[in-house]
């Protein structure tokens, strides 16, 4: 793997490394309180995580393009939406977070290879301890008609140089692993009918965050409620149209779990997750797996 991914599987990186040559432009932060609406059993959330570190991917597209996302359009002046491909979020649990804590969020774009941003956001305590990383990758698509399950590929213009070969090459061919499994042996274990009232966003496409919260309902519930997130990592292949259904396949493997979403209307699978779960709360070191890609 990539030293690049340090931070997501060197234990012993644990200070952040944010300012390291990179220009405010490419960078984005903040600071909060945690409370109930960042924390889950565990400490912070997977749900929060992914969209707070999706508003703070959304605000460095703006500052590269330099337009506000209701300005992204595409040649002919249709709209076009910054659409996830690939996440993930990595835990560091020797480091708790709790009510009341002060946590200090740091964005930087990683890598720009239009039209492919790739932005790193650390979690940060009082201590300076990374106690969470948020990996996303984007691109940019507009619909196709008035179906979600038609996507057609955009772009627009960042006003910046391609930078980070090396960090999008290896986010690409992870997310190619991804979409390439071979989801033999991986049982079914239940379906979810979309609600378009929770599972979408303002844009009627369903939220990249709650694929995340669909997999951990239902792949192995009780795995999720008793075993903490290590890393969950997830490809995103298509979107859903209202009320449509959504079947959930899953092989628990000890503390991991492959995952797939596979969309009624075509069998199509629109999202694969791989969640790698700590045993205890001392396991350190972080091994992610080798994809079972298809044949041919």
């Amino acid at each position: 793997m990539s030293t690049e991914f340090a931070v997501h599987g060197d234990r012993q990186s644990t200070k952040p490394a944010l300012n390291m040559g990179v220009s405010e432009i490419h960078t984005h932060s903040e600071i909060f309180r945690a409370g109930m609406p960042h924390l889950d059993i565990f400490g912070l959330s997977e749900s929060f995580c992914l969209s707070n570190a999706g508003n703070h991917h959304w605000s460095l597209i703006s500052k590269l393009t330099e337009k506000l996302p209701t300005e992204w359009t595409n040649s002919q002046g249709d709209r076009v939406y910054a659409s996830f491909v690939y996440t993930s979020v990595t835990y560091f649990r020797d480091f708790s977070v709790s009510e009341d804590d002060m946590i200090r969020t740091e964005c930087a774009a990683r890598s720009l290879q239009a039209p492919f941003l790739i932005t790193e956001t650390n979690y940060i305590n009082s201590n300076s301890d990374i106690v969470a990383t948020v990996r996303l990758m984007s691109t940019f698509s507009a619909t196709n008609g008035n179906s979600n399950n038609k996507f057609i590929k955009s772009a627009i213009e960042f006003h910046s140089d391609s930078f980070g070969a090396t960090i999008y090459d290896s986010t690409r061919k992870r997310c190619r692993e991804l979409r390439q499994h071979d989801d033999t042996g991986l049982s079914k274990m239940r379906e979810h009918t979309i609600n378009p009232s929770v599972d979408f966003n303002a844009a009627n496409f369903m939220y990249f965050a709650n694929y995340c919260q669909i997999f951990k309902r239902y792949e192995c519930p009780r795995l999720s409620s008793t075993a903490p997130v290590q890393t969950r990592e997830i490809g995103y292949f298509g979107n859903v149209d209202p009320f449509e259904t959504v079947t959930i396949f899953a092989l628990q493997d000890n503390m991991s779990v492959t995952s797939a979403m596979v969309r009624s209307s075509d069998d199509k699978c629109i999202a694969r997750s791989y969640c790698r779960n700590y045993a205890d709360q001392s396991e350190a070191s972080l091994t992610l797996p080798v994809i079972n890609a298809k044949a041919g």
